[in-house]
């Protein structure tokens, strides 16, 4: 009687006890790849909108724009702080090279970066029960670059090097025509050789950091290690490095290793495989993708399908995607191009005209919210940006408030992972904290990059000559104008107040906009 009565009272205890841990609080130390919104205050506002205590590095040895991350000191800081943390998701290129932009440019010797390798080693034995959860990149290969992100000649010369590293990656693959080798050795001449010897040497440095991190993951030294590969194309230098990574890991199960396109994503995901693990928890999503390409879209910018890639995203995350699931914890409504193109989002046509196409998705949309589900949209119809009808329609339908999350900036890979980050954590979260984040997100991505940047580059930056990716004295003028239209724009869709909105330009550059709402 006494055991049955002990088993009934287990059972009557158990949804209790499931649901205090879905909740119980965790202290995540973060370091972030570098201060960009994206990589530090976006994830870190996330964090303690969920109730995660979050811990992160002094400002000051973090890399920003102009200024070099401080391995050293960031060692350093994780040494002295890491026992107040649960678990550590830390930013490999940060602690190896400084920082994103760091591992593009640096000269540090091959000793110096195994020195540091071997940190994460005696990390593991001096804190052994504390996850560590590592990510890191694969060097992009940009088809051009602007604005001192790569090494100086790349601006001249970035074209021809990808060029050529993509005639050399379709080689291996599947051979080239007549034309095409032709084509491989004039570019090959057009590079000087001392710029290429520099870029492939880089590359050969962070291929072999890359390589000793994929083995301390197969030693089990991380809880997970997730490698992006950064601004890549389905032919490329980097579409090469990251199939031989593939094969180099093909050992390692998808529960504590994931190679995927993107870079400013990773600390999202890598945030919430962390809490989910703290919790115990495994988030079942469904899928739903806009009529037409859907998953077969290969997107700007990227080197693989999205239905791979968003999958790859959810296990990394620490979740299962199950086709058609009674009770998800998660839909996630994928808005993909009815092509599997992805323009750009200043395209013109990005229009706000409501296709049948779209309507039809939006109506999966509002029949799955309607149902009382969780969901979050990765708006990755155009790269840089929201697409113009759907947020018009969902405005008008009054959904946008109803949502979990939504994300549609920069990349499809970016995109996603911010949506099946903050979507996640939407559960943890109260109302008006979902609703902020939100909010930052529609500014950002729909008011700010798909209409009101290319506005301010016709009216402001081009008729006075100025530079888009150097602002400097530029910047005050812009930056009120910014905040003008973006406070315009919140007034006329959304349900913020205007004087609760602040923005600015962090990075120096146009590309770069930081959405500050006021609780």
């Amino acid at each position: 009687m006494k055991i049955k009565k002990l088993i009934v009272g287990i059972v009557f205890l158990l949804p209790f006890l499931i649901g205090f841990a879905s909740v119980q609080a965790s202290t995540i130390m973060y370091v972030p790849q570098d201060d960009r919104p994206v990589s530090m205050e976006y994830v870190t506002d996330t964090a303690k909108a969920a109730n995660i205590k979050i811990l992160v590095p002094p400002q000051e040895i973090i890399a920003s724009r102009g200024k070099k991350g401080d391995p050293e000191k960031l060692w350093q800081w994780i040494m002295e702080n890491a026992w107040q943390a649960d678990a550590m998701v830390l930013s490999g290129d940060s602690l190896i090279y400084g920082g994103l932009v760091d591992s593009r440019t640096h000269c540090f010797a091959e000793t110096v970066l195994q020195k540091r390798l071997k940190r994460f080693g005696q990390l593991h034995k001096t804190f052994p029960d504390i996850g560590l959860y590592v990510y890191t990149t694969v060097l992009r290969t940009p088809q051009g670059s602007e604005g001192g992100v790569e090494p100086d000649y790349y601006e001249k010369y970035g074209w021809s090097i990808f060029r050529l590293t993509a005639l050399r990656d379709k080689q291996d693959i599947v051979g080239l025509t007549e034309q095409e080798e032709k084509e491989l050795d004039s570019t090959l001449a057009d590079i000087p050789s001392a710029f290429l010897d520099d870029w492939m040497k880089r590359r050969r440095k962070n291929f072999a950091v890359n390589a000793s991190l994929i083995n301390m993951d197969r030693q089990g030294l991380f809880r997970f290690f997730l490698l992006g590969r950064d601004d890549t194309s389905p032919y490329s230098q980097s579409h090469k490095e990251g199939r031989e990574f593939t094969k180099l890991a093909a050992d390692l199960s998808p529960d504590i290793f994931q190679t995927f396109p993107g870079a400013d994503q990773l600390g999202m995901i890598m945030l919430v495989r962390a809490y989910n693990d703290l919790n115990m928890q495994i988030p079942v999503v469904q899928l739903q993708y806009a009529p037409g390409v859907g998953g077969d879209s290969v997107p700007s910018y990227e080197d693989q399908k999205v239905g791979k890639t968003i999958v790859d995203h959810i296990t990394a995350a620490g979740g299962i995607v199950f086709y058609n699931p009674v009770h998800p914890d998660l839909v996630i409504a994928v808005n993909t191009s009815e092509t599997g193109k992805t323009p750009e989002a200043g395209a013109p046509q990005n229009t706000t005209a409501l296709t049948p196409r779209l309507s039809k998705f939006i109506d999966g949309i509002e029949d799955q919210l309607n149902a009382g589900k969780k969901v979050t949209i990765a708006d990755i119809s155009f790269a840089n940006g929201a697409d113009n009808a759907l947020m018009t329609e969902l405005a008008r339908r009054n959904l946008l408030e109803k949502l979990s999350s939504y994300s549609g900036w920069n990349t499809a890979s970016n995109t996603m992972g911010y949506a099946i980050g903050q979507g996640m954590l939407s559960g943890a979260m109260s109302e008006e904290s979902r609703k902020r984040l939100l909010t930052v997100r529609y500014l950002d991505d729909w008011a700010y990059e798909a209409n009101i940047r290319k506005k301010l580059d016709n009216q402001l930056v081009l008729p006075s000559k100025k530079s888009s990716v150097y602002l400097n004295d530029f910047k005050p003028v812009l930056t009120v104008e910014a905040q003008k239209q973006i406070q315009v724009f919140a007034e006329e869709h959304l349900w913020i107040k205007p004087e609760k909105i602040k923005v600015s330009f962090p990075w120096n550059r146009m590309f770069e906009l930081q959405v500050e709402v006021k609780r």
